[in-house]
């Protein structure tokens, strides 16, 4: 019995470095895919800004003056700014290619931002092979 956990042990020895290393690899798998998935975003997120402000540009001026200062006093009709996002997405739709959907089902309308949002599938594939801790 004694030489069951002398081996025991010693394989838990042998395997730990192994093991971390296998982890600290999933973590920086998903933090470039985090990079990447946020640059993606960010280049959709400009589109339909643009799209918003074109569509509404009194009450996307208010919106990002809200943004930028948060003691704003400035009352913001939410409802119409939320209708007003969902028409710019509408035309968006209507008028753009889409250059890829990702796994979550997102449109990208941008070749860059398709680009990088391709690259960070990629990578959470590659994490899904590996077996990473962080999508158990």
């Amino acid at each position: 019995m004694r030489h069951v956990l002398t081996l025991s042990l010693a394989c838990c020895w042998l395997t730990a470095p192994v093991m971390a290393a296998e982890v600290e690899a999933c973590r920086n798998l998903l933090e470039q895919r985090n990079a990447l998935a946020e640059q993606a975003m960010k280049a959709e997120i400009a589109l339909v800004r643009t799209t918003r402000e074109r569509i509404c540009p009194v009450l996307s001026q208010q919106a990002d003056g809200a943004n930028a200062n948060d003691h704003n006093e400035t009352t913001i009709d939410y409802q119409a700014l939320i209708e007003c996002r969902r028409k710019a997405e509408e035309q968006l739709l209507r008028s753009r290619r889409v250059f890829y959907v990702n796994i979550q089902q997102f449109r990208f309308y941008t070749a860059a931002g398709a680009k990088l949002a391709r690259q960070a599938d990629g990578l959470m594939q590659q994490m899904q092979d590996q077996e990473c801790p962080q999508l158990r």
